[in-house]
């Protein structure tokens, strides 16, 4: 069931590979490079830019496919299917499924599927993508004491009424069949952490390092940086990724267009859908200072890959999480998030978005422009009365005009309420009620 659909108007990338002439070695590369990423299809006959060959006409086509897989260790397996097009006609497809294990050619080449390419890998690499497969699919394991009701029926309901719309056809099996072939549950029906991330009831009962949480400061980082927001965010992962993306455009306010609404929720979908779930304490965390936003994931890179490969290659940590949010719309073409990110940035004149990766981190920053920055309100524009108000109602919720003034015996009222004015003005702060007997509230 985890496959993606075939787009040929797209070209070859990650998921689609295009084999014009019937030889066994292309073949066996290319069947390798996708089995040791996230498995895909190959469009047997088409030249790079889609023009048909008509060469595997010509050939005994199972004895070509029998002799590329031949040349594969350990062996691999793909699917027969057949794809038509009205204007190409009906076209041979091999569909390979991820692999479990590492995959290599006679030779002893690893290769992995790299945009429309495929890369030979180096012995890092390979030592990565093999701890990688060591470790098993985490999101197929049943959550102990997780039982059936753990599992919200209207969010199953959802996902098969999105995955029927995606896939054309509704489903004609029960929900638990589904869910079963999905990796939602176990073959006995037991919740698995992919089941409980998708469709959980209450995700964080069952893995409290799941969600994210939010956090605004004030400035522009540093040892200095106060925080003068939080919020943490449970729930399904469609759930947290609306909720994240709401929570970021309602702290921006009227600054809200400062980051492209799309480049920012493939940011937040990135970080959901790839962090390790292994790893427990911290959930993914998104920042917001006043020249940037960070999403950090509590974990590094998957597979093989390295940061220059974020533009090119793709490796799911998790395939189901992955697959499942692509049926629900969330992931429109499979492959090219970070790309696609890069362009909304780059559409509104940005800077790119920079990536930093360590062992048990990744994070991906998006930039305000040099303009913008300087418009908002940050840490070196507030005054030090300013900064005691923002940190007494962090610590107690709100402040009033008459416990400010406490805090900042001597100064005259009038000034004391212009700071609380310009905090409001600058989105740091709201006001709650009129000038008399009002009180103050972070946004």
């Amino acid at each position: 069931m985890l496959t993606y659909p075939i787009a040929l108007h797209e070209g070859p990338g990650p998921l689609l590979a295009f084999v014009p002439e019937p030889d066994p070695d292309t073949l066996a590369e290319t069947m390798i490079a996708l089995a040791n990423a996230d498995g895909g299809s190959i469009v047997l006959g088409l030249t790079g830019d889609g023009e048909p060959t008509g060469a595997f006409d010509r050939v005994d086509l199972d004895a070509t496919v029998a002799a590329a897989c031949a040349r594969c260790r350990p062996a691999l397996a793909p699917e027969r299917r057949a794809w038509a097009d009205r204007a190409l006609g009906t076209l041979p497809v091999l569909r390979v499924p991820r692999g479990t294990r590492v995959h290599a050619l006679l030779d002893g080449r690893v290769l992995a599927r790299a945009g429309s390419s495929n890369r030979t890998l180096n012995g890092e690499a390979i030592r990565r993508l093999i701890a990688a497969r060591a470790q098993g699919d985490f999101e197929a394991e049943p959550v102990p004491g997780a039982g059936p009701d753990a599992l919200d029926p209207e969010m199953v309901e959802a996902f098969v009424a999105a995955w029927s719309t995606a896939e054309g056809d509704p489903w004609e099996g029960s929900y638990a069949e589904l869910l079963i072939e999905l990796g939602a549950l176990t073959p006995d029906r037991r919740p698995t952490v992919a089941g409980v991330l998708l469709f959980g009831r209450d995700p964080l009962r069952w893995l409290p390092w799941s969600g994210a949480r939010f956090v605004r400061y004030v400035g522009v980082g540093g040892d200095t940086a106060q925080r003068t927001a939080e919020e943490r965010v449970g729930g399904p992962l469609v759930q947290v990724i609306d909720r994240l993306a709401a929570v970021v455009r309602e702290q921006l306010g009227a600054g809200a267009d400062a980051y492209p609404a799309r480049a920012v929720r493939e940011a937040l979908i990135n970080a959901l859908i790839h962090r390790d779930y292994r790893l427990r304490g911290e959930p993914v965390e998104v920042r917001l200072f006043a020249d940037r936003l960070e999403v950090h994931s509590p974990s590094g890179l998957p597979g093989f890959l390295v940061v220059e490969d974020l533009l090119s290659a793709r490796y799911s940590r998790n395939p189901r999480l992955a697959w499942a949010l692509h049926q629900w719309g969330y992931v429109p073409d499979p492959g090219r998030g970070i790309r696609r990110m890069c362009e909304e940035m780059a559409g509104q004149g940005r800077r790119p978005p920079e990536f930093e990766a360590a062992p048990y981190r990744l994070t991906v920053r998006l930039y305000r422009s040099p303009a913008e920055t300087a418009r908002c309100a940050n840490g070196d524009a507030l005054s030090q009365r300013q900064r005691q108000a923002l940190a007494y109602v962090q610590a107690q919720g709100s402040i009033t005009f008459r416990e400010f003034r406490m805090l900042a015996q001597g100064v005259q009222p009038e000034l004391l309420q212009r700071d609380l004015d310009a905090l409001v003005a600058a989105g740091l702060l709201r006001r709650i009620g009129q000038r008399v007997g009002a009180y103050y509230i972070l946004p």
